[in-house]
C-alpha cells in the first residue's frame, strides 16, 4: 500500500429530485458524465485504490462507461441498500484483497459532487491520519431553523455548518462501529459522521469549498455547466 488511503465514491442515487430519465451521476456536463468529472479529481492524487460503488444491476453499465471515457484505475463494485452498507461493502472488498489493516483510511465522497478540490481531499486525509474521523463542511450562509409549518427553534448562524463530503475515517473503526449497531440504531446513523458521534468519537471539521455542491436539482446543472466552462 502506498499511503493506505482509499477513495470510496458512492454512486447509488436515482436522481428523483432532478427529474431526469437517468440517474444524475450519469448526466453529461461538458460532454462527460458527472461521475467521470468526480473521479478525475481523485485519480491524480496517488491513492491506493479508487472504488466506485453502484447498484448491482448497473455494475456492467458503469464499467462500460469508464471504458468509453478512457478512465482507468477505478474498480467498480456493488454497493449496498444504504450509504453505510455501501461503505461496508468497500471495506469487505479491501479485506478480501488483503488490502485492509488497522491504519487504512477511507475517503468517502458523493459521485455528484464533481467540484471537490484537491486541497480538501488531501487535507481530509491528513486530518484523519493525525486526529481521527473528519468531514468537509462550510459555514452556513442562511439562517437555520428547526420546524415544519412553524418555526420551533432559531439557531445562531455563526455556529452552524453545512456538511459536505468527503467524509474521511479509519476503515476498521467504521466496520467495528457499524456492525455493532442494532437495526434501530442503524436507521439513526444514516450519515457517517452521525455513526462516529453516536459512538462518542470526535469528528473534526475540514474546511470545504462553496463550489463543492451536490448536484440535486435541475438548476444545479446550469451552475455546473457554467462553472466547468469557466474552468476549461
Amino acid at each position: 500500500m502506498k499511503n493506505n488511503a482509499v477513495a470510496v465514491i458512492a454512486a447509488g442515487g436515482i436522481g428523483a429530485r432532478m427529474g431526469t430519465d437517468i440517474p444524475k451521476q450519469y448526466i453529461k456536463l461538458c460532454g462527460k458524465p458527472v461521475v467521470v468529472h468526480t473521479l478525475l479529481k481523485f485519480l491524480p492524487l496517488g491513492l491506493d485504490r479508487i472504488l466506485l460503488l453502484v447498484p448491482g444491476e448497473t455494475v456492467k453499465f458503469a464499467i462500460d462507461m469508464l471504458k468509453e471515457y478512457s478512465v482507468s484505475g477505478v474498480d467498480v463494485i456493488r454497493g449496498g441498500q444504504t450509504r453505510n452498507e455501501t461503505i461496508l461493502n468497500a471495506v469487505s472488498f479491501l479485506r478480501q484483497n488483503g488490502e485492509l489493516d488497522e491504519s487504512t483510511i477511507l475517503v468517502t465522497h458523493d459521485s455528484v459532487r464533481p467540484f471537490v478540490s484537491e486541497r480538501c481531499i488531501l487535507e481530509s486525509i491528513k486530518t484523519c491520519r493525525e486526529k481521527g474521523a473528519c468531514t468537509a463542511a462550510v459555514k452556513a450562509t442562511d439562517t437555520v431553523v428547526r420546524g415544519n409549518s412553524e418555526v420551533l427553534e432559531l439557531f445562531d448562524r455563526s455556529e452552524m455548518l453545512q456538511v459536505q463530503t468527503p467524509q474521511t475515517f479509519n476503515a476498521v473503526r467504521f466496520e467495528s462501529l457499524y456492525t455493532s449497531l442494532d437495526e434501530k440504531q442503524k436507521l439513526l446513523a444514516t450519515d457517517c459522521t452521525r455513526l462516529f458521534t453516536l459512538a462518542g468519537d470526535t469528528v473534526y471539521i475540514v474546511t470545504g469549498d462553496k463550489e463543492n455542491i451536490k448536484l440535486t436539482y435541475k438548476s444545479d446543472l446550469a451552475f455546473a455547466e457554467g462553472y466547468l466552462g469557466h474552468l476549461q
